[in-house]
């Protein structure tokens, strides 16, 4: 990390994160006021003065509404969170609607969704019962541990964002670009969401400290009415009958809000003139269509790949994970080193071969085991970087020339 936190600083990235989103067809900071009227509300602090949070000025914290019910929750998220073009298709995906036409951020927002409704009162209950912020010291949610232990890296990134819904002074969303950038300045890699926020908890602290940041000031340094002008109008899958009011208030913004903004930059999203169709803007020689293929072995289920530059959300089986560019030119560059050799696939779970790629993806991405190897062999060949042979052993090389390794360096440098 070589930034230097300060107030000013953060101000900055804050007020051109909100430009940028004034400028994206979902005007996101608007759905953000929507959600946080909706399903949260401004309590009372109830820590004693010892706490971390009381040192720094905190006198409210925001928490999930109690009695919430699962279908204002998944209004609220998808709004936040997902394209307003796939808000319906997810909702009717939720009510029986076969999910496989999904695009890649709806189907992630889907599997999310459709885990939480399975046991949405006991964990609206508990969340709504958590009446902490990520500066207090117990801010850990002790039946969430667990859950909220999974790995950043190679995960979907809705799993970070349905507890910023949830603890929305405790976690911190990332997308798929910003989540990089995050593990870069928190100086980490291969660590779990606890990890990672108590690790951005700790830098924070350090800046509130160092620049004598109060918890109040910190909560106003977004304010959205500067860059987007409050329109309610504008307001996605808005509840029925509820006055959402006309400007941003109140003015103290939850923490998760605050510390994503000083990363997040929304892309610039215009809705297509009337009568005409959003077009994907493609990948080189790939359509940004999903894709489905096999197994090298041939056996097996299909692998379904959802294309989001830079990121492949991939489903197989049982299996979800993300795979990104810069997984995909790791691979190509630190495994398939001679481009006239002919590399092992072993990617057996109980004894891959030590030389074989399946040993590289799980020493090389912490969160993936040798099983992963498969699907990303088969999308590697699918994509065009890598060619197979054999069916035992299955032995691979690299096909990916200069061509398509700078086409590849230029999809990264988009992104």
């Amino acid at each position: 990390m070589t930034v230097n936190i300060s107030e000013e600083w953060m101000k900055k990235q804050i007020a051109f994160s909100n430009n940028q989103a004034a400028k994206n067809r979902n005007y996101y900071p608007l759905q953000e006021q929507a959600t946080q009227m909706d399903l949260w509300e401004y309590v009372p602090c109830t820590c004693d003065d010892s706490c971390t949070c009381r040192k720094h000025g905190c006198t409210h914290h925001w928490k999930l509404k109690k009695g919430l019910h699962f279908e204002e929750f998944r209004d609220g998220l998808l709004r936040m969170f997902v394209d307003k073009n796939h808000h319906r298709p997810v909702i009717e995906a939720l009510n029986g609607k076969d999910p496989s036409g999904l695009s890649t951020r709806a189907i992630g927002a889907y599997h999310v969704l459709r885990k939480l409704r399975e046991s949405w009162p006991e964990i609206a209950d508990e969340a709504s019962e958590h009446n902490k912020t990520l500066f207090c010291d117990d801010w850990v949610p002790a039946s969430y541990r667990e859950r909220m232990s999974f790995p950043v890296e190679g995960t979907s990134i809705y799993l970070a964002k349905q507890y910023c819904v949830l603890f929305p002074d405790i976690a911190i969303p990332y997308d798929t670009t910003s989540r990089p950038k995050m593990l870069r300045f928190l100086d980490s890699q291969g660590i779990d969401y606890i990890e990672f926020l108590t690790k951005a908890r700790g830098v924070f602290l350090a800046a509130m400290e160092r620049n004598k940041i109060s918890m109040p000031v910190l909560r106003r340094l977004d304010n959205p009415q500067e860059q987007l002008p409050f329109n309610p109008h504008l307001i996605s899958l808005s509840r029925s009958g509820t006055n959402y009011g006309s400007t941003y208030k109140p003015a103290q913004r939850t923490i998760s809000i605050v510390l994503d903004k000083c990363f997040y930059q929304p892309k610039v999203v215009n809705t297509p003139p009337s009568g005409s169709e959003e077009k994907n803007p493609g990948w080189g020689k790939n359509s940004a269509l999903p894709y489905t293929t096999q197994p090298l072995s041939g056996k097996g289920q299909p692998i379904m790949v959802h294309l989001d530059p830079p990121c492949r959300l991939v489903l197989w089986g049982t299996l979800t994970f993300e795979l990104t560019n810069e997984m995909v030119r790791t691979i190509l560059e630190k495994f398939f080193i001679n481009p006239n050799r002919w590399y092992l696939l072993g990617a057996s779970m109980t004894s891959p071969d030590p030389a074989g790629l399946g040993s590289f993806v799980r020493a090389t991405f912490p969160s993936f085991s040798p099983r992963h190897a498969s699907a990303i062999a088969a999308i590697l060949v699918h994509e065009g970087y890598v060619t197979y042979r054999g069916s035992k052993p299955i032995e691979l090389k690299k096909t990916a020339g200069r061509f398509e390794m700078e086409r590849l360096a230029r999809l990264e440098e988009n992104d």
